[in-house]
């Protein structure tokens, strides 16, 4: 309930108040003291009525906020983890879980896929920060933008964060969206999902398209010009 709407609700109140502390001056047994008790009376319970239910209608575009937030969450999730370990394009939470419960120490983790997962720390980071009434409005959400905000620190350490890691810090996060979006929340076994290649090579067609060889960094020194 915003500020403005606060301020009318107080001041009706305040009027009603104000209405009813004349009614006693007038006196109680007056008409006039009962025309005013009634008028107050019946203010007091419009703006209460009124108050009720745009709290609803607020609780209620919270919840609708919240729980779109959720889906982009879990949405981007599921892209990142088909670029890094491939799969279906298209995974519920049950596949998901199980592809990351099948990520190898040594799977490959270039920078453009983990610059997905810093992305996916950083916008769940902001969201606890700037977002904190529509994310508390879907039970279980916090907890998910909880776990998936430690990505944000993917490449603050010395050495790079781990493969295994990662994919246990995706699968917290992707088990408590499930719980707040109302998904499967068991882990499917890995040998059964099709198309699972975390090759470098596979993982740049599926993050750039076909045809496109991504180049590390060269580390060796230029060449004197001639």
């Amino acid at each position: 309930m915003n500020l403005l709407r606060v301020v009318l609700i107080g001041g009706f109140l305040s009027i009603a108040a104000v209405i009813l502390w004349i009614s006693f001056i007038f006196g109680v047994e007056t008409s006039t003291g009962t025309l005013l008790i009634n008028l107050g009376t019946e203010i007091v319970g419009i703006v209460i009525t009124v108050a009720v239910v745009e709290w609803f209608f607020e609780r209620r575009r919270l919840q609708t906020r919240g729980r779109q937030l959720a889906w982009d969450a879990l949405h981007a999730v599921e892209h990142a983890v088909w670029v890094w370990q491939g799969g279906p394009r298209e995974m519920d939470t049950d596949e998901v879980r199980g592809i990351l419960n099948a990520v190898g120490q040594d799977d490959p983790l270039p920078d453009f896929t983990e610059g997905l997962f810093l992305n996916i720390g950083t916008r769940s980071r902001r969201l606890l920060n700037n977002d904190p009434d529509a994310v508390a409005a879907l039970p279980g959400f916090m907890n998910g933008l909880e776990h998936l905000a430690r990505l944000s620190a993917i490449r603050d350490g010395k050495a790079p964060m781990k493969p295994r890691k990662v994919a246990d810090i995706l699968d917290e996060g992707t088990s408590d969206l499930a719980k707040a979006l109302g998904k499967p929340t068991e882990r499917h076994l890995a040998s059964l999902i099709r198309f699972r290649d975390p090759s470098l090579g596979s993982q740049e067609r599926r993050h750039f398209g076909g045809g496109h060889h991504f180049r590390p960094p060269s580390t060796e020194a230029p060449g004197e010009l001639g």
